[in-house]
């Protein structure tokens, strides 16, 4: 298993000669009005990657870009999908598996599994735990922090790798009609690291930080310092990948 991070929540891995993408994105433009422009310069992979799957944990177009999916999805390539999401998904007219919360698929030695996500803003989604040759991962998108960590971790064990959300961003959608709350729409630092730790996962690799911020929306500073501090205090082991790096 080779993991790649890329922008943002990101991810792309290679399992064997099959490869997968998780909450892949190039295009931000659409959310521009409220994430405002990359912080930083983005990873352009759409024209070289080719991919046998496509995951997303949500909907949200931070996290879900169509043109990835006319881009970069083999023709013999599928879309693998949380069931409750069938009805937005459908209309794409590209081969889609549908798993339900805890439901797991297996092709070419590799186990995808749905397991229990919560967004911030209540939109429907999915965490998704891959697993190939003996080494397991776990993608949670933006969630925020729920009470379901310590059946996860029970329940899937081995996590070497959680990809999980660390910027606490505070957001102020009345712009939809969302009223405004100071409690982050996704997990802080702090969360992600116990969340780690429930998960009983080897290795917490943060995503989703550093590329947006806005007055509509206002992340976490993420500090070094603070995070090894906190990986000391919870005894959680964490690596830092920047955009476009490679884990293994």
């Amino acid at each position: 298993m080779q993991i790649q991070k890329l922008n943002w929540a990101g991810i792309k891995i290679i399992c064997g000669n099959k490869t997968i993408l998780i909450d892949a994105v190039e295009n931000f433009a659409p959310y521009f009005p409220v994430l405002g422009h990359p912080l930083s310069p983005t990873v352009c992979f759409t024209d070289t990657v080719k991919a046998d799957y496509i995951l997303f944990t949500h909907l949200h177009l931070d996290h879900f870009d169509v043109s990835v999916i006319n881009k970069c999805l083999k023709p013999t390539g599928s879309i693998i999908a949380y069931k409750k999401l069938q009805q937005q998904i459908d209309p794409l007219l590209r081969k889609t598996i549908y798993l339900d919360v805890d439901e797991s698929f297996t092709q070419h030695g590799i186990i995808f599994k749905s397991v229990f996500s919560l967004d911030g803003i209540g939109e429907e989604q999915t965490a998704w735990i891959i697993e190939y040759d003996g080494k397991k991962i776990l993608h949670a998108g933006d969630t925020i922090w729920h009470n379901q960590f310590w059946k996860a971790g029970k329940t899937n064990p081995g996590i070497d790798y959680a990809f999980l959300p660390v910027n606490g961003a505070v957001v102020n959608f009345r712009i939809i009609g969302l009223a405004y709350s100071t409690i982050p729409a996704s997990m802080t630092p702090e969360q992600a690291f116990n969340a780690a730790k429930l998960l009983q996962a080897k290795t917490l690799i943060p995503i989703h930080y550093g590329l947006f911020e806005t007055a509509l929306y206002k992340p976490v500073q993420i500090n070094a310092g603070e995070m090894d501090q906190l990986a000391k205090k919870i005894e959680q082991p964490y690596r830092l990948l920047p955009d476009g790096m490679y884990l293994l």
